[in-house]
């Protein structure tokens, strides 16, 4: 039996705290008996609400906490006001000795690198607030991409749902795939996308600020990822020489168009992946691979996947069955 703590606050986000909780309070034995002890603590008196407005009940924070295998800070505009901050970092620095880990959801990353627990770590959190949370917190490095990461006793996850991801992983990493396989067919989620796949896709953010030529450039090439798009063809179509449309390019998106146009066909072809039954050279030849050996590679790089692996991992094509 482990002991799992929440911490809670006034305008804490609901899944951030429930999803989690429930992924470990779904942990059973092979006999039935459960494998984690939850229990919830609350800043702000016994009863707090969420951000939703949903009310949700915890014991009053103790003065000395009991020790624990986990303690999760999950997220939420609450906890960026400054006297709960305060207040919870000033309780995670004097007891943290107390937790064999932290683990933040979403924004709850504020709170403990508040504390100076997450100086020198990696740091996932929700893209949005990715680049706030790195400037307000130097001694960090935040990772605005990945679902969720572990680094030594600390672990964080990104926004929201990537809450449950992370609960899996640590359930997987305490009791074996197995538990973990039956938490998530409980739940009715994926089993279970890993740390580092990507929140959502680069590309896409790319081509949602771009302005201009460059826009209509995204979007042809989105449209044609079997084509010729090269740079001499993005080019003329932006109505530039290479060396002019290379340049702004790399001005406005900070990457080469070479690069970008690799992680808009990669990012077309894991949707490809668990949308179609199309076979592996078909998925590389329909998004401008030459090979299927140069799309496998390329998508391993990206991914840290086979694309085999990948869409085994995350199919949601529907099964065909055959009638008799």
């Amino acid at each position: 039996m482990r002991r799992v703590g929440l911490l809670l606050f006034d305008g804490v986000n609901a899944l951030d705290a429930a999803g989690p909780a429930e992924a470990f309070a779904a942990t059973r034995s092979q006999d039935g008996e459960p494998l984690y002890d939850m229990i919830a603590w609350s800043l702000n008196g016994a009863e707090v609400t969420s951000e939703s407005g949903l009310g949700l009940r915890g014991a009053v924070l103790p003065k000395q906490p009991p020790k624990l295998d986990l303690l999760i800070v999950p997220g939420g505009a609450g906890l960026r006001r400054p006297h709960t901050l305060e207040r919870a970092a000033g309780w995670l620095a004097l007891h943290h000795g107390r937790f064999a880990r932290i683990a933040s959801v979403c924004t709850g990353a504020y709170g403990v690198a508040q504390a100076g627990l997450f100086n020198g770590k990696r740091v996932a959190t929700h893209w949005r607030f990715a680049a706030d949370l790195a400037r307000r917190f130097p001694a960090l490095t935040v990772d605005p991409d990945v679902l969720y990461i572990a680094d030594g006793k600390y672990c964080s996850s990104a926004g929201i749902a990537a809450g449950i991801d992370l609960a899996l992983a640590i359930i997987e990493r305490d009791h074996g795939p197995r538990a973990a396989i039956n938490v998530a067919r409980e739940l009715v989620v994926y089993l279970r996308r890993v740390g580092g796949q990507a929140q959502f896709s680069e590309p896409l953010k790319l081509q949602a600020s771009a302005s201009g030529r460059l826009r209509d450039v995204c979007t042809f090439a989105a449209a044609n990822l079997g084509k010729d798009l090269s740079i001499e063809t993005l080019a003329a179509r932006a109505g530039l020489s290479a060396r002019q449309f290379s340049r702004l390019f790399r001005e406005e998106f900070g990457l080469s168009p070479a690069r970008y146009i690799l992680q808009l066909r990669l990012d077309g072809a894991r949707t490809s992946l668990t949308d179609t039954r199309a076979g592996l050279e078909q998925v590389a030849a329909a998004h401008g691979f030459g090979s299927a050996d140069t799309f496998r590679r390329a998508f391993e790089k990206r991914f840290a996947l086979s694309p085999s692996e990948y869409r085994r991992r995350f199919d949601a094509s529907p099964v065909r069955v055959k009638r008799k």
